[in-house]
């Protein structure tokens, strides 16, 4: 069990939402983005990937070769305060990406905005909570994931309320892992969750009404 927790969170890592994230809003949207494979989709799956997963990662990599974290699990809340800045500005600098008339180089997207955003809110969050106590970075992943495909539904092409019940046993088990590795408490997963959750809301609800897109 184990074993299998261990290759669950490696799966469903946090630093991977973003991606999934991405990937969902293309697949779920065919009416509005075409079918997967447009050498666009690949431009922006490039970013994406490169922004959220591999600079934070590299960055990871780089505060454990000096000493500045034990281990990349970042195991207590006082070493996840840099990570958490260096995470914040990577995603932000991502959603600024997309941001409709931010740049001209790369087509902007309003939905990959709104995701993008949605994590760095919830990130934010994640942070201010992790300031007096641990929180669960997968479940906060997990809770986003919901989320989204929560807001996607009412933008799908197709009914994908039969579909929901599996998303939320991905997260369901994200949680379980992390529950299983002793790595967080119930109370840690439960607050992840509703961080993840309500970052990608406010991101879809608030902010096309604020005038920022």
């Amino acid at each position: 069990m184990r074993l299998i927790a261990h290759i669950t969170s490696w799966i469903l890592h946090p630093l991977l939402f973003p991606t999934y994230g991405l990937l969902l809003i293309l697949l779920l949207l065919p009416g509005r983005y075409g079918y997967f494979g447009d050498k666009l989709h690949v431009v922006w799956l490039i970013l994406v990937v490169a922004l959220t997963f591999v600079f934070p990662a590299v960055w990871l990599l780089m505060m454990k070769q000096l000493a500045m974290i034990q281990n990349l699990e970042l195991p207590t809340n006082k070493e996840r305060i840099i990570p958490f800045v260096a995470v914040i500005t990577f995603y932000l600098w991502s959603a600024w990406m997309f941001k409709p008339a931010a740049n001209m180089k790369i087509p902007p997207d309003e939905n990959i905005f709104l995701m993008l955003s949605g994590a760095s809110i919830s990130a934010f969050i994640a942070f201010f909570i992790n300031v007096f106590t641990k929180i669960s970075l997968h479940a906060l992943g997990a809770g986003n994931l919901v989320a989204l495909f929560i807001l996607l539904t009412r933008l799908a092409d197709y009914d994908l309320r039969m579909a929901l019940p599996v998303i939320i046993l991905l997260a369901g088990l994200t949680g379980t892992a992390r529950l299983l590795l002793n790595a967080h408490t119930p109370a840690q997963v439960y607050s992840g969750y509703l961080a993840g959750f309500t970052g990608q809301f406010i991101a879809f609800t608030i902010l096309p009404i604020t005038g920022i897109i």
